[in-house]
């Protein structure tokens, strides 16, 4: 367990560190099915500094952080207690076991998490504008205001099957091109992480727009007068133009992370922060 929680501390600083990137990312992937004026839309990484300092101060670039920091909780643990025996049942050396003890450990981890992460994309992507209250503000509002909009299971989990779709898609990715870069490079398993990645990104902006497609997306959808232009106003989410929307802050936000990792000592910090806790707790 211990190297789950170094894992979890290690991680928690980086994405906190990276946190602008992130949201930037999510908003690129679900603004154009989002009651946006054109002024409001974000095309590049200066106007998301710009606008969200300018509406929401700096804080602003790291909303929905605290929300991605709870939803590493269940993650953690889920993966202690199921990965080793998913692994002891599945796991083999071919590639079809190795990828399917992945995907099962994906899935079964989400089923933990995936609640976590619906709330964070809607804090994330709800963009302040001038004069408009928030809806979802702090996470029990956004995880209430989400279960009135939709229901809890509908709402907190939508887009939960593409994602299980995904994460099968991505195990089988990385371990395939891994296998096939062994040897070729030293970076077989960075380059395999960030190409398997790249595969399935569009079916990641799918599973994004699912997560956001709020009450404010219904009503506008019913000022519809017509079956082809509801017709066209449901299927722009599902344009492929816009799949790779955010994805070069993607790639930025995970080699960076990489980089920090493997440059900064984060197990002498967690053991200094270990020791400090055990002695606070002596008095």
């Amino acid at each position: 367990m211990e190297e789950y929680l170094q894992g979890f501390v290690s991680t928690s600083i980086v994405k906190t560190l990276l946190a602008p990137l992130e949201r930037y990312k999510l908003i690129r992937q679900t603004q154009d099915i989002l009651t946006l004026s054109s002024k409001e839309k974000m095309t590049n990484f200066y106007q998301f500094l710009k606008k969200t300092i300018s509406n929401e101060g700096p804080k602003g670039l790291f909303r929905s952080n605290l929300t991605a920091i709870y939803m590493w909780i269940p993650q953690v643990y889920a993966q202690y207690v199921f990965y080793q025996n998913i692994k002891q049942v599945t796991y083999d050396k071919d590639i079809l076991s190795m990828g399917l003890s992945a995907t099962l450990c994906g899935i079964t981890t989400s089923i933990f998490s995936y609640p976590f992460d619906t709330i964070r994309v809607r804090q994330a992507t709800e963009i302040q504008i001038p004069g408009q209250k928030r809806m979802y503000v702090g996470f029990e509002e956004t995880r209430f205001n989400i279960k009135i909009e939709s229901g809890f299971f509908k709402g907190l989990y939508s887009g939960f099957t593409i994602g299980c779709v995904q994460t099968l898609l991505f195990a089988y990715g990385i371990v395939g091109l891994n296998s096939l870069l062994d040897g070729i490079t030293p970076y077989n398993q960075q380059l395999a992480y960030l190409g398997s990645y790249a595969l399935i990104y569009p079916i990641d902006s799918v599973r994004r727009r699912l997560q956001v497609k709020s009450i404010l997306f219904q009503q506008e959808a019913s000022k519809k007068q017509n079956l082809w232009e509801k017709l066209k106003f449901n299927m722009k989410e599902w344009n492929f133009s816009w799949g790779y929307g955010g994805f070069l802050a993607h790639n930025v936000r995970g080699i960076a992370m990489l980089l920090i990792l493997e440059q900064v000592n984060f197990e002498s910090l967690y053991q200094e922060t270990q020791n400090q806790l055990n002695q606070a707790l002596k008095y």
